[in-house]
């Protein structure tokens, strides 16, 4: 597995993300996947269309690419809808949605595609 330019290593780890990475959990959606990496770092990769891969664009990504956008909010789960894409952070007690928004499956309270993780504002997380 590649992240960006970094190279993979035997046993689930990925480096080029500065230090190397252990593979924490890996979902896959209709046609993009993310990974959550140790240092809670969340990779995505696939069809990028309806903004499931939360990278802030519709572009589709060949190799996995460091969700930016989730630093330092300490991500420690993360899963894939057909396409769309939840995370949760523990610390921020939040959970996060992004991607194809049509039925109300992101939880934003309307059927708007979203391109970049956001909260879900009635959803508490740590109660």
């Amino acid at each position: 597995m590649e992240v960006n330019e970094g190279s993979a290593s035997s046993g689930g780890e990925v480096s080029g993300l500065g230090p190397v990475r252990r593979v924490i959990l890996i979902s896959a959606g209709a046609s993009h996947s993310v990974a959550l990496l140790s240092g809670h770092i969340v990779c995505s990769w696939g069809r990028g269309e309806d903004g499931q891969l939360g990278l802030g664009d519709a572009e589709d990504r060949l190799l996995p690419t460091q969700l930016s956008a989730l630093d330092g909010h300490e991500v420690v789960s993360v899963i894939c809808g057909a396409d769309h894409t939840i995370a949760l952070s523990e610390s921020r007690c939040e959970v996060y949605s992004w991607g194809w928004g049509d039925f109300g499956r992101l939880g934003h309270g309307n059927s708007s595609d979203v391109f970049t993780p956001q909260p879900v504002r009635h959803c508490m997380a740590c109660e």
